[in-house]
């Protein structure tokens, strides 16, 4: 088991701009059964005077009438003493809270599916000679080749441990490769194929996992310092499940520290294309080793476009599934109401292949829901109907002075999206504050990782990641309940209002960033998601935005994707659809400039 070395740079959320500095340090947590009102404390609240209620009510944007001040002063102290009260109160960080999500509306119906994956049936290729293109074979192809036993487990493993050996030096891609592991893996796996036990399409597959999943017995850093050493004593649902199918575990994947950003205690993941630009965030080590050939796919998680950004940036495909769809158990908690889990992957079937092995119910988890998956890929796509907006092919980015244009490979895609012969039809956005939804990601972020905070053990997040993720903790300290309450009422309309446009449309389509409003939305309504490579570009070196560094500087290949945002539980039809679109545009086997 080898571990991986250092650099660092701005996150995503703080290049997105949806994070400010704010607020001065809270006091430490006290020891749990310590009194709730200490002298210390006592002093503390006796020094609140109406100067301060009145300057707190600003932040709040609360009108006080005269008398208010006063008799706060008198109240408040109350309601600290219940606060501090709560913090003394020992709580595993993945307690989940008593509000739960459900994507699903009111009366509306969700019928379920059965499990069922019929892949276009392709043509049968025979086993390379080279290495090289063994590697970037997709899944589909390995696991023929693995079954027909022309290629064994093995064999293709050490093809990755040696790809990762030579190649990761430049990516800092993986935080732990467990070789040990992964060669005993593969010799049971093709110990069973010669028993004529085989598994199913992931029998024998070698994948990457971010380091968010619990592997019992094996660091799960969360990519933080303050967790560097934490081993835990279980593997999490989703490595069981693969184990259970057969795949291979090559060793943890690169996340930004607390899933945020391209940046871990022992660098930055690079982008394969351009090695001097970060591979995206968070999932960044899923993006940039599934592009770089260092496994046949990984597994990512996604609370804010964390799947879609590493897959735009390194061209491969990025599966977000519907919100409860993948259990969560033994993954990092980050936001309870957001957190979701889906495959990298270098082709959209293979995608189709890895959730069929990891959806499914999670008793242990308030949000799991179980639908069944179903994909075919003979879909009549002339029965689609596939919405776009004429916005969201202008620009692409973050937002306003955050954004470049968009580029032939999007408009491209769009074309060959319709010479499919699906129906594409207008849509509009409703006219809703969407980034204020940001807010409840970072409520539910605060409220996991209090501790952290409180005890100051924060400032041991890397550079970039200290100025976003503890700031926005403090920052979101002095949003009121009542407010949060009413980001969830907003949230409930905007999943009125897309229930309403998925009513009129399967999909909905563009380029990834063609709309930071669709991707905000989308992450806090539950829908699927999915994004694959349109084409290619000439650009500068980038940050983690879409925005060159220089832009006069030298310029890169590097790769355009498009995403579809789906009904909820219907990534059946998604994944069909991007299939026949993928086939269509005929760009998704170029490899990056590394070998």
């Amino acid at each position: 088991m080898t571990k991986r070395p250092s650099g660092s740079r701005r996150d995503f959320l703080s290049t997105a701009a949806v994070l400010v500095a704010a607020g001065s340090r809270v006091p430490p947590q006290r020891a749990a059964g310590s009194a709730p009102q200490a002298e210390s404390d006592h002093r503390q609240d006796e020094s609140l005077t109406t100067v301060t209620v009145t300057e707190a009510a600003k932040i709040h944007a609360l009108p006080l009438p005269p008398n208010a001040p006063a008799e706060l002063v008198a109240a408040l102290p109350a309601q600290i003493a219940a606060v501090k009260a709560v913090r003394a109160v020992p709580r595993p960080i993945d307690l989940q809270p008593a509000i739960v999500f459900d994507p699903r509306l009111p009366g509306v119906p969700y019928p379920s599916q059965a499990n069922r994956v019929v892949l276009h049936p392709g043509r049968t290729v025979p086993l390379p000679s080279k290495d090289e293109d063994i590697a970037f074979a997709p899944v589909i192809q390995l696991a023929r080749w693995i079954r027909s036993r022309q290629l064994t487990s093995r064999r293709l493993t050490e093809i990755y441990l040696d790809r990762i050996k030579r190649i990761d030096g430049k990516l800092l891609s993986w935080i732990t490769v467990a070789e040990d592991l992964a060669r005993r893996q593969a010799d049971r796996a093709d110990q069973q194929i010669k028993a004529g036990r085989y598994r199913g399409s992931l029998h024998g597959i070698p994948y990457g996992i971010t380091d968010l999943f619990d592997t019992a017995g094996r660091a799960t850093t969360w990519g933080a310092a303050p967790y560097r050493d934490r081993v835990p004593d279980h593997d999490s649902a989703v490595v069981k499940q693969l184990t259970a199918a057969g795949a291979v575990l090559l060793g943890k994947l690169a996340t930004g520290a607390l899933a945020n950003g391209a940046t871990w205690f022992g660098g930055q993941c690079r982008n394969p294309w351009n090695v001097d630009e970060p591979a995206g965030g968070s999932s960044t080590g899923s993006g940039s080793a599934t592009a770089a050939g260092l496994c046949a796919f990984s597994i990512g998680t996604d609370s804010l476009g964390s799947i879609l950004n590493p897959a735009e940036r390194c061209g491969v495909v990025g599966l977000r599934a519907t919100f409860g769809r993948v259990p969560t158990a033994g993954a990092m908690p980050l936001t309870p109401s957001l957190d979701r889990i889906g495959p990298l992957t270098r082709s959209v079937e293979d995608a189709a292949l890895v959730l069929a092995a990891i959806h499914g119910p999670d008793p242990t988890s308030a949000t799991s829901i179980d639908m069944g998956f179903s994909y075919e890929a003979a879909i009549d796509l002339r029965r689609i109907v596939v919405g776009v907006a004429p916005s969201w092919f202008q620009q692409v980015g973050f937002g306003p002075g955050a954004s470049v244009p968009t580029s032939a490979a999007h408009h491209g895609a769009l074309e060959a999206l319709r010479g499919l012969g699906v129906r594409v039809v207008d849509v509009e956005l409703p006219n809703r504050p969407y980034f204020a939804l940001i807010n409840n990601l970072m409520v539910e972020a605060a409220a996991v990782f209090e501790e952290l905070a409180l005890s100051g053990r924060d400032r041991e997040l890397p550079e970039d990641n200290a100025t976003a993720w503890p700031q926005s903790w403090r920052q979101i300290r002095f949003l009121s309940a009542v407010d949060y309450l009413q980001f969830e009422r907003l949230r409930r309309q905007i999943m009125i209002d897309f229930g309403r446009i998925f009513e009129r449309v399967d999909l909905l389509f563009g380029p990834t960033y063609g709309s930071f409003e669709l991707l905000m939305a989308m992450n806090f309504t539950g829908h699927p998601g999915l994004g694959l490579r349109a084409g290619f570009v000439e650009t500068p070196t980038r940050g983690l935005g879409s925005v060159p560094i220089d832009p006069a500087g030298p310029k890169h290949r590097v790769t355009q994707n498009v995403a579809f945002h789906g009904r909820l539980y219907e990534e059946g039809k998604m994944l069909a659809v991007a299939r026949a679109l993928e086939a269509k545009l005929g760009v998704a086997a170029a490899r990056p400039p590394l070998d």
